[in-house]
This record gives C-alpha cells, structure tokens and sequence, in this order.
C-alpha cells in the first residue's frame, strides 16, 4: 500500500432512534424539530458535535441525527501523539471507530451489503443510499524524504506544475503548496504537499509539552519523532477525497466499494515530482560574499561596496573621491569584480552560484523506535 488514512469521516442511518439515555450521556442538549406549516413534531434528536477526547490530545467528533450517527476523525491518530504514519485499510480506521461507539454505548458502524436507488421529488435527480455505513470524507497521504534543508525548494519547484486540471499555489510561509481550480476552489479533491516537520511543530509540539511535561516519555518521544523528519527532510503528499468525488468514484459504501483504485490516483499524485528535475542552487550577493571571504568585516561595509558596484553596473558617475574609490575597488577585485574596467553585462552576475546540488526523493523508510497505531478487540456486554 502506497499511502496510510489520515482522516475519515463516517455517517449510516442505522433504522431506529438512538436512545435519549444514551444521548443524555454525552451532549448537554439536543433539538426537535417542528413543521411550521403543521405543527407536527419530527422524530429524533439532533444535536451538536459531541468532541471525543483521547489520552493524548487526540479526539474524534460525534453527531447524532436522530436514527443516523455521523463520527469524524483522524483513526490513525488514536491513541498516539503524533500521525507519521497509520492505518492503511478502511477496515482498521472503521474497526478504530467502533471500539469508541462501543465504550460510548452508540451502534457501531456496519458494512453495506446492498445500494438502493430512490426517487425524489418530481424534477429531481435519482439519489442512491446504503443500509451501512457511508463514507463522506478520506485522506490518503504518503511521506517521501528529499533531504534536510531541501524541503522548501522541492515545495517551490512542485507547487509550479498542474495536478488534474488544478493550479499549484505555494503557501506564504514556503513550506505547504495546494492546487486548486482556477477560481480557488478544490470541490472533488483537495492537494497538498507540506514539510511534515514544520506541521508536527505547529499542531502538536507545544500541546504534547504543555500536556504531559519537557522529561516525560511521550514528550521526549514526540521530540524524536520530529526530529526524524526534520533530519531527514519528510515531506508529505495529501489528498483530501470529498463526498462529491467518492460519490462519484463509488468509493463512498464501506463494504462494497473497491478502494483499490485509491492506489493509482496517490502514486499519480507522489510521482509529479519525476517530470522535471529539481535542484538546490545556492546564491550569494556581493555583500554576502564579502562579508563570507572576509573582505569586510561588517555588512554595513559590505552594502555600501556593494552599492558603488551597481552603480558602476548601471554606467554611472560614482560620486566619491579617489581614496574612497581605491578602497571599493580593491574589496571588489578580492571577490573577482574591478571597477576600473567598463562593466560588461552580459557577462556581469551581481548573484554569484556557490552551489547546485540535485534533490533525490526517497521513499521514506520509519525509525526503528516508531510507534504505530493499533486496534483492541472491541468488547461490549450482551444482556
């Protein structure tokens, strides 16, 4: 398997009405519904989201809408700190789900065995349903390793190329690109590719600290785990599959759906990278090289060389006297430029490349302490 869940998003109308104990035990109030025109009473409860909390600042919401149970969540994230890696099959996400309905007391999720096809209203379109569980959301990602350092110019060169019809787009900060359609919405699929260090940083290394302490085990464990990435220069290539389009693909019926297909759309999404070539050019400034061969020992020294050199670039009159004129020219001779000739501009580079280096993307191989997800037997009383 070519990618691991990163989050799932559920729903099934299960027939019958989820007890009012069992919906007192968990949401504070609900709501009833009244037909304005009849006065008649709407069957069932709806409430709001019901936030599930793990042991380790995970959770996974809840709704209930009368006789239909919707849950939403990251599975592979249960239970852990962290979501490097996870579950690879809907069936271990399902059976994760299921193991907090059973604690909860709520039905659990149950496979489809049939689609039906119903009629609406006169001018509407034919809707199809399940008598199992509906898969409305799913993210499929896959981590990849370009080397420390080269995460943002690998973001930069991938967020410059198309993806099913969708434009790239770098974030501000450099280190997530997205694609979306030319008016800026992304309705089937939504893309990205992000450095997975930098999102372990900002979503869960302060939390995880705060929460359990600098020295415990899970913190100190976190750590290593950002480390890893950061160390190995992890990105990681997301495809967030909406209801329209796993409606579309029929991979919406838990069940029946064949999620094989699931394969070849992310191994097209993680080889865009292998039709160009992308490399890490690094560049200098002249006040840079200045300051770096120790011509100068002050960038304020530097910029101001630096300036008389694109003034004599541009063809003008330097303006200063000719001690000060000695003294630029030799600090610009020491990195190769000599102020006393004509510039030619063809050949002038006010950028000097000090280095450019190819980035390999590797398939990313897990550290031997990792931690991954597992799934416990779901018990529950039978009367």
């Amino acid at each position: 398997m070519n990618y691991h869940i990163d989050w799932l998003s559920l729903e099934q109308d299960h027939g019958f009405e989820i007890p009012e104990a069992v919906i007192a035990s968990l949401f504070d109030f609900g709501v009833i519904g009244i037909h304005l025109d009849t006065g008649e009473i709407q069957q069932g409860i709806r409430t709001g989201k019901y936030r599930h909390k793990g042991s380790y600042c995970d959770e996974v919401s809840i709704q209930v809408s009368g006789s239909v149970v919707k849950m939403e969540g990251n599975p592979s994230r249960w239970g852990k700190t962290e979501n490097l890696l996870g579950f690879t099959s809907i069936d271990a996400c399902v059976h994760c789900f299921n193991n907090i309905l059973a604690k909860l007391k709520l039905p659990l999720f149950t496979r489809c065995t049939e689609i039906f096809h119903g009629q609406g209203k006169d001018g509407e379109k034919v809707h199809t349903f399940s008598n199992g569980a509906i898969i409305k959301r799913l993210d499929i990602t896959t981590n990849k390793s370009v080397g420390k350092g080269n995460e943002r110019t690998f973001i930069k060169a991938l967020s410059q190329m198309r993806y099913r019809n969708s434009i790239g787009r770098l974030h501000i900060n450099g280190c997530t690109a997205d694609w979306l359609s030319a008016k800026g919405n992304a309705n089937l699929i939504y893309s990205s590719c992000y450095i997975k260090h930098e999102e372990l940083r900002i979503h869960s290394y302060d939390k995880i600290k705060n929460k359990f302490g600098e020295h415990s085990s899970e913190f100190l464990y976190y750590k290593k785990v950002y480390d890893y990435c950061e160390q190995n220069g992890v990105v990681r290539f997301e495809q967030k599959l909406k209801s329209r389009y796993l409606k579309r693909e029929n991979l919406c019926y838990w069940g029946l759906s064949d999620f094989s297909k699931l394969e070849h759309l992310q191994e097209e999404f993680i080889n865009m990278h292998k039709t160009l070539g992308i490399s890490k050019i690094e560049l200098q400034t002249i006040a840079e090289q200045l300051v770096n061969k120790g011509v100068v020992d002050t960038l304020r020294k530097a910029n101001t060389t630096a300036y008389y050199a694109m003034l004599w670039v541009s063809g003008q009159d330097l303006g200063i006297s000719s001690r000060q004129y000695e003294t630029h020219r030799a600090r610009l001779r020491k990195i190769g430029i000599d102020i006393a000739n004509p510039c030619d501009v063809e050949k002038f580079q006010a950028v000097q490349v000090i280095s450019c280096e190819q980035i390999f993307v590797q398939p990313f191989k897990a550290p031997d302490f990792y931690q991954y997800p597992s799934n416990t037997p779901i018990l529950r009383l039978v009367a």
